[in-house]
């Protein structure tokens, strides 16, 4: 008897996304295909009919290749890890390549836990690099994923992502939709973590629209929640957002006590983002208080994180502040120097505001020099 060879779908069926179900379909249409080939042939070879369908039952019966299946997820995890080493380095197309493959692969074989996973990254590589519109479907697809697999921890997060990607392009209205979804799931499952990252994103939308009171009661009540789930990362950002409120209402000793718990946590935690935020801050208010030393003090923290690492915008937001240092201090040959560093940078980025910026800045300084020959 001749070998007949039945395709089948690892795919499991689920709610899938229009352009997801086209490629389900077809896998079962090539299934039916098959399936309906097989009898046939048996039947050419003289097969009667019934045994020819105990026969094709047998082989859909038989067990799943794992060993083919665990080989595939192997290969998926391993471009999951390379896409985050990449998108760590800021190389967000290679990684976006990467994980782009992996979700493939996790679709082939059913791994909808590791596709959410995998959704989320492409979403935030895609806000990275300014497209908004293709990191929305991304963490849609996240969202719905989430939904099916009943993980409401995922669909805290997605759901918070939306409103800021949301808010990017200047939804409010739609923004405050997606936080406030979040945060009613966030207190529905009791996520701490989840309640406090909604809530501070809340008070980042009270804060723009001016509403600074609304905004500080979010962000005490983020806080409060944040040290109960543990994370440090999320404490420094919502201290440092609530310094960011307070420096805003003209606040400076209630901004400067804000931005040093921010960097206290940020140190205790390592993120180099929140320690940065809150450097940022402490520079700010010691500015406006024309002190020098502070200012000083904290610049060259800002140095020690940021000069030798290998982030360009860091290195390029380090120099520029050098550079308005050196000149509030008098110190304007220094400060051209560093706005020449700076502007090398904004050009190398392509950041076509900073290089306008700091251009006219340097063509202040030539201004002075021609004026003093």
């Amino acid at each position: 008897m001749p070998l007949i060879l039945i395709w089948m779908s690892q795919t499991p069926l689920r709610r899938l996304e229009h352009s997801d179900f086209l490629a389900w379909e077809k896998r079962v249409v090539q299934r039916t295909v098959w399936f309906g080939y097989g009898l046939a042939m048996m039947a050419l070879v003289g097969v009667p009919a019934a045994q020819a369908q105990d026969t094709l039952d047998e082989q859909l019966r038989q067990p799943v290749n794992r060993e083919l299946i665990q080989q595939q997820r192997d290969v998926a995890d391993q471009l999951l890890r390379l896409g985050e080493r990449q998108a760590s380095q800021e190389d967000y197309q290679s990684a976006l390549r990467a994980w782009s493959r992996s979700a493939e692969i996790y679709y082939e074989i059913g791994d909808s836990a590791s596709m959410e996973r995998t959704y989320g990254n492409i979403g935030r590589a895609y806000a990275q690099l300014g497209d908004y519109s293709r990191s929305e479907t991304a963490v849609r697809r996240q969202l719905a994923i989430a939904r099916d697999n009943q993980n409401f921890s995922t669909q805290i997060f997605a759901w918070n992502t939306l409103g800021s990607l949301r808010l990017q392009q200047g939804a409010v209205a739609s923004a405050t939709q997606a936080y406030e979804e979040a945060l009613n799931i966030a207190v529905s499952i009791q996520n701490a973590d989840g309640i406090g990252l909604s809530m501070s994103n809340l008070g980042l939308l009270a804060a723009a629209r001016g509403d600074y009171a609304a905004a500080i009661d979010y962000f005490e009540d983020a806080g409060n929640y944040r040290i109960q789930a543990g994370n440090l990362v999320g404490r420094a950002n919502t201290s440092n957002n609530l310094g960011d409120v307070y420096l805003a209402q003209g606040q400076q000793g209630k901004a400067i006590g804000a931005y040093r718990l921010g960097l206290s946590y940020g140190r205790d935690s390592n993120d180099l983002t929140a320690k940065l935020h809150a450097i940022d801050g402490l520079i700010d208010v010691y500015s406006e208080r024309s002190d020098w030393s502070q200012v000083r003090h904290y610049l060259d923290e800002r140095m020690a994180l940021t000069l030798d690492g290998d982030s360009d915008w860091g290195r390029l937001i380090t120099f520029k502040r050098l550079g308005e240092f050196y000149e509030a201090t008098g110190d304007l040959t220094s400060a051209q120097v560093r706005y020449e560093q700076a502007y090398e940078l904004a050009n190398l980025l392509d950041e076509t505001t900073l290089r306008a910026e700091l251009f006219n800045r340097l063509l202040t300084f030539q201004g002075r020099q021609d004026s003093r020959d």
